[in-house]
């Protein structure tokens, strides 16, 4: 009974500061990298390509936007690449997001500080090989 009790305790508490972890992110006011660029090379293929052999899927998003996402928030929280695209004009945006299931929060892959380190790291070398590939300029 007191394994129980304690472990719904500890379960407790750590929902609680992801939450709080969170709520940090989403107030840093640094949610994204946004890379904005022009091409008429496929880029949307390139990306779909890039996104393939890395692990990450198409999910649904709205006005237009093409998402992929790599992590389910199981140990290590998610990884997101979202595609804006109007003709030749395009927009990146790289993030992480925590997510406490009360509270959603989005940090920038070059964010600094200690949250969600480990998948802004690995998000941010495959994002730049993604950026390479496309030749712009890579994430700091």
């Amino acid at each position: 009974m007191g394994v129980l009790i304690g472990g719904l305790v500890g379960a407790l508490l750590g929902l609680g500061l992801l939450n709080v972890m969170a709520l940090i992110a989403r107030n840093r006011g640094n949610p994204c990298d946004t890379l904005s660029f022009s091409s008429t090379d496929d880029v949307i293929g390139k990306i779909d390509a890039w996104a393939k052999s890395n692990g990450y899927r198409l999910v649904p998003a709205d006005n237009g936007i093409r998402r992929y996402q790599k992590g389910y928030n199981f140990l290590t929280a998610p990884m997101f690449l979202d595609v804006i695209r109007n003709g030749d004009q395009y927009t990146l945006k790289s993030y992480v997001q925590i997510n406490g299931f009360v509270v959603k929060g989005d940090i920038a892959l070059t964010a600094s500080g200690f949250l969600v380190k480990l998948p802004r790291a690995m998000a941010k070398k495959t994002h730049n090989v993604l950026r390479a590939e496309l030749g712009q300029p890579l994430l700091p």
